[in-house]
């Protein structure tokens, strides 16, 4: 590993504790990825000496099956940061007959993979609100350090249990995931803040919060990132409307939806939607009106995709930690300078992968938004 970097990597059936000796000294590569929807991985590989501890004593052991907990740790100049909380999904032996050439791949997911194998459909439900449900659910998971951060949603809704009982829709993870659809909610995994623990996050997906160190390109020797390259889809940018039947008149009226609540412009240059599209369909004279609670879950779900639909700037690139001084995280928003006064100023990460080898440490990441230019002319640095 580079110099003032470190990797802890531990290892257990549900507590964990440093690999042995050999696994450090046999890695080749090792890779997480991290999304801003769906489930964070993770791979890594290593050397199998014949005859070595590897070949005989931890693979026999079981000592890599799954869901053997893994937990990865990167040491930046002292400062602990936990890469990855997850669990081993398989592992392929490669042998081969040149010696030194066999190899032993390891691959995983974040912990939420534990809330995806047993199927509870038709268990029924208590009769609370998503969000209870959501923590009722993830108690299950204590053992893995599971941290609650559930944001409940403007649609409240119990059912009477004497009228009808809610029964699960499939796993715990899909339960949750299908909640948080409902109401126009992410639900996502962190791993961290310290090792042994992971924030759950149930609740609207908002691009605000802190803004990383700027991503610099053509700044002489301040720059810190290899390549940075932006990409415009200006077809792509649709605007979303819903049909609204008024009771007493029985007018219907297409009513747009705003993006800027969940996702408000990151810069001053406004981008038209070239596009329109209909999230329902026409209400007719003969269509019973919707309910209060179907109102606000079609207006939920539609101010989620509208969300979505604005960001039509994408930006691609990679970086050498060492160079950039932390790890760049997903979900978060990161400065960009030097890329000119069209595209400079804040985006958001959607995706990173870290890469390991001996002496190397490099990110790979795709970032998006909604608007160009910058609002000022200082960033983070």
């Amino acid at each position: 590993m580079l110099k003032g970097i470190h990797l802890r990597l531990s290892m257990g059936p549900l507590t964990f504790s440093p690999v042995p000796k050999v696994v450090v000294e046999s890695l080749t590569d090792l890779q997480v990825s991290h999304q801003a929807s769906g489930r964070s991985g993770f791979q890594f590989s290593m050397k199998v000496p014949k005859g070595g501890a590897i070949e005989r004593e931890l693979l026999p052991s079981r000592f890599f099956d799954p869901p053997t907990r893994v937990v990865m740790q990167l040491l930046i100049g002292g400062q602990p940061t936990v890469l990855m909380d997850g669990v081993i999904t398989r592992h392929d032996l490669s042998q081969s007959n040149e010696p030194g050439k066999a190899a032993l791949s390891i691959t995983g997911t974040d912990v939420s993979q534990m809330m995806d194998l047993v199927d509870f459909t038709g268990l029924p439900m208590p009769p609370m609100p998503p969000v209870a449900q959501v923590a009722f659910l993830l108690a299950r998971y204590v053992p893995y350090g599971i941290i609650p951060t559930l944001l409940p949603s403007p649609l409240v809704w119990v059912d009477n249990p004497l009228v009808r009982v809610r029964k699960q829709k499939g796993t715990d993870y899909g339960h949750i995931t299908w909640l948080a659809r409902k109401v126009g909610y992410a639900f996502f995994v962190r791993p961290g803040p310290v090792a042994g623990t992971n924030v759950a996050y149930w609740g609207p997906d908002v691009k605000l919060g802190e803004i990383q160190p700027a991503l610099t390109v053509n700044f002489g020797g301040a720059s810190n990132v290899e390549s940075l390259s932006f990409g415009f889809d200006g077809i792509g940018k649709t605007q979303n409307f819903l049909w609204f039947r008024e009771a007493n008149s029985g007018v219907t009226v297409p009513v747009p939806l705003p993006g800027a609540l969940l996702n408000p412009p990151l810069g001053p240059g406004f981008v038209p939607p070239l596009k329109l599209a209909q999230l329902n369909a026409r209400p007719d004279k003969e269509d019973k009106e919707m309910t209060k609670h179907q109102v606000a879950e079609v207006i939920a779900k539609g101010l989620a995709a509208q969300a979505q639909a604005e960001d039509v700037l994408t930006a691609s690139g990679s970086l050498d930690v060492a160079r950039y001084g932390r790890l760049l995280e997903a979900r978060k928003l990161v400065a960009v300078r030097g890329a000119g006064p069209h595209h400079d100023g804040h985006w958001y990460v959607k995706s990173v992968t870290t890469s390991m080898r001996r002496g190397q440490l490099k990110q790979s990441f795709g970032l998006v938004r909604n608007a160009h230019g910058s609002f000022t002319d200082k960033v983070a640095v």
